[in-house]
């Protein structure tokens, strides 16, 4: 019978052996030093952007989520490339075009949609109202698309806007608020059951809508912008405490934000 530190011996040979076999098969530009090298390069960019990203600067912005309804049914049934593709690179474009001159200072992808930042410098808090016009007319240009486009390329959204204070970081967004936006974006019909003083589901829709959060109805009080709101009622958001009231937005009679140059510009 072996001894233990023959069976050991015979074991790491056999590994080394195994371990030879498998890298024969690669490809020898995987395997070689160049490939390493880009490897290290590579995981050594990541570690640098990690890094600076604790160099940040705070400020007070409209935050919206942008989410394509039923994105993913529609994709697994018509194919990424005939549907998917389209609807999304439409969605930034439409985006794009409706939101730039309002203030537009950070766009994020977030798979079925987007996250996008407003700010003003002149007033923080009139970055809300620029938001919400760059919504309004983001829904009016996908509805004119919708009528030329064929069924299953369809381009219906759900829209959250919020506001506070955020951590920026390049063309991103951290911090409390960002997520809060993106419970809020959850918010739906299906979530009456469990509010408090619920308004009638047949009065929430279910594509091309505007919720805000208290402090988006709060800023617009304060600036006097009109702007109809209905109380969808009172929800707990998960990770949040309390209850967050949340409204469903209309178009105001008349926007007051003025347009000012988007980031970069």
């Amino acid at each position: 019978m072996p001894s233990f530190k023959t069976a050991s011996g015979e074991a790491d040979a056999s590994q080394r052996s195994a371990k030879h076999a498998t890298t024969a098969h690669l490809d020898p530009a995987l395997a070689g030093p160049a490939f390493s090298k880009d490897r290290a390069k590579a995981q050594a960019n990541i570690l640098a952007r990690i890094d600076e990203a604790s160099d940040f600067e705070v400020a007070s912005e409209a935050i919206v989520v942008l989410d394509i309804v039923q994105s993913t049914y529609s994709t697994n049934l018509f194919g990424w490339h005939s549907v998917g593709r389209v609807v999304t690179r439409d969605l930034r474009r439409l985006t794009r075009e409706a939101s730039a001159p309002r203030g537009l200072t950070s766009v994020k992808t977030t798979g079925d949609g987007l996250l996008l930042t407003f700010s003003n410098r002149d007033s923080a808090e009139m970055a809300v109202p620029s938001a919400l016009a760059a919504m309004w007319t983001l829904l009016a240009r996908a509805r004119e698309r919708n009528a030329q486009a064929p069924a299953q390329q369809r381009l219906d959204l759900r829209v959250a806007v919020h506001f506070g204070e955020v951590d920026i970081i390049e063309n991103d967004r951290e911090g409390p608020n960002v997520a809060f936006a993106f419970r809020l974006e959850k918010v739906s019909r299906g979530s009456l059951p469990s509010a408090l003083n619920p308004i009638d589901p047949r009065a929430f829709p279910t594509a091309n809508y505007v919720i805000g959060s208290e402090a988006v109805a709060d800023v617009l009080d304060r600036v006097g912008e009109v702007s109809p709101r209905k109380s969808c009622g009172l929800f707990k958001l998960r990770g949040f405490p309390g209850w967050s009231e949340v409204f469903l937005l209309e178009p105001a009679s008349k926007v007051r934000a003025v347009p000012r140059s988007s980031l970069g510009a």
